[in-house]
């Protein structure tokens, strides 16, 4: 992916330079309501609610944008991506297969549900989600068995903040194609305010996966000279893995 350069001047546009992208975390015992907002078309140019109208002879046609790719959790490095047979050797251990996205997550009311209060108090967070493809396949499940993500929310319940285990539900309706067919001015400015979000956020959706290194830089960084013993790296343990991943994400 390219570089997205962002135009800013002194107390103009940057006070988010330098800052990390915040991205999905679930909370143990707490219910979010997410929806897809990576869609063809978004990046540029105009964006309406037609690009959410699937072909009716198969709505699971339209599909959200994904990205993955492989990934080790190095100690002291963190997330790097996995770019040959040669860092999986000198880390010691398989890569993990990863699924970035960006996602809209609403605020909910007292009920659980959202409202216009909580739709229209604050603009939503549009944020990358990282997941692990187990769940990817349970949402693609969800997607071509009758709740297609362009007419569908998900509701998220977190069981396990650790692991980031969830139990996924359809919601009814996609509350960003709302924003985008409503005629009322508060919802078309979410509606912005998302597309904006998305446009900004997409071009770096790749290194929230993990660091784009060499090989050379990875030995830098874990400290092996050409010739020398692999260095200090966490391997093996899928749980290790996931563990430390939620406690240090870089």
């Amino acid at each position: 992916m390219t570089t997205n350069f962002q135009s800013f001047g002194f107390g103009q546009n940057d006070s988010g330079i330098g800052s990390r992208t915040e991205k999905f975390k679930g909370e143990k015992g707490k219910t979010y309501r997410i929806g897809f907002v990576w869609w063809d078309g978004i990046d540029d140019g105009e964006f309406t609610v037609k690009n959410l109208t699937a072909p009716e002879d198969d709505e699971t046609k339209l599909t959200p944008r994904f990205i993955g790719g492989p990934r080790h959790y190095v100690q002291g490095v963190g997330y790097i991506l996995n770019k040959g047979p040669e860092f999986t050797q000198l880390i010691g251990a398989p890569p993990k297969m990863m699924i970035a996205t960006l996602i809209v997550s609403w605020a909910l009311g007292k009920n659980g549900q959202p409202s216009k209060e909580s739709l229209f108090t604050d603009m939503p967070d549009v944020m990358p989600w990282i997941f692990s493809q187990d769940k990817y396949e349970k949402l693609k499940k969800m997607h071509v068995s009758g709740y297609p993500m362009h007419d569908w929310d998900v509701q998220i319940d977190c069981e396990d903040a650790q692991y980031q285990k969830f139990n996924f539900l359809p919601a009814k309706q996609s509350i960003f194609k709302e924003m985008l067919k409503s005629t009322n001015e508060q919802g078309r400015q979410v509606a912005r305010h998302i597309i904006e979000r998305v446009r900004a956020l997409a071009p770096n959706l790749e290194r929230e996966i993990g660091q784009n290194l060499t090989f050379e830089q990875l030995k830098e960084k874990m400290g092996v000279e050409s010739s020398g013993p692999v260095g200090n790296v966490v391997a093996g343990d899928q749980d290790v893995d996931n563990l430390l991943g939620s406690m240090l994400d870089d």
